[in-house]
């Protein structure tokens, strides 16, 4: 069962460590781009992912049973407070700053990865049938 909960929640977690991660890179070290910026874009699509992930996750563990009854709104919510933090996070990391047009690109992403979710559900991963020797 362990091992089934770590397929599922894997790409998630791995999401919300490289998105911390990046975010406390100084902003001198950051490359500059043109006058054509797609930042806004990148934030859409990384939260994107994020909320795809996180749906999938809540929605196949059976470890809390109220957050895959209710993948749906705990998608929208995790996901956004956890872009909220990273914005936040960021007025703490040098030549960086919060902004709310970042904030709202990143919710755009995951209003728009969360109602595909659920037109588009994904499988679980691992074989429910299957032991898992790790338990």
């Amino acid at each position: 069962m362990f091992k089934r909960f770590l397929m599922n929640q894997f790409l998630a977690i791995l999401c919300a460590i490289l998105i911390f991660s990046q975010s406390s890179i100084p902003g001198e070290k950051i490359p500059q781009v043109g006058l054509l910026s797609y930042d806004k874009l990148i934030h859409a699509g990384i939260y994107f992912v994020f909320a795809f992930a996180l749906a999938h996750a809540l929605r196949h563990q059976n470890w809390f049973p109220y957050l895959k009854d209710h993948w749906f709104i705990c998608t929208l919510l995790f996901a956004t407070l956890f872009a909220i933090s990273d914005e936040t996070h960021q007025l703490f990391v040098p030549k960086r700053s919060a902004d709310i047009v970042d904030l709202n690109a990143d919710v755009f992403g995951i209003v728009l990865a969360t109602l595909l979710f659920r037109w588009f559900p994904t499988k679980p991963l691992g074989d429910p049938k299957k032991p898992d020797p790790l338990v």
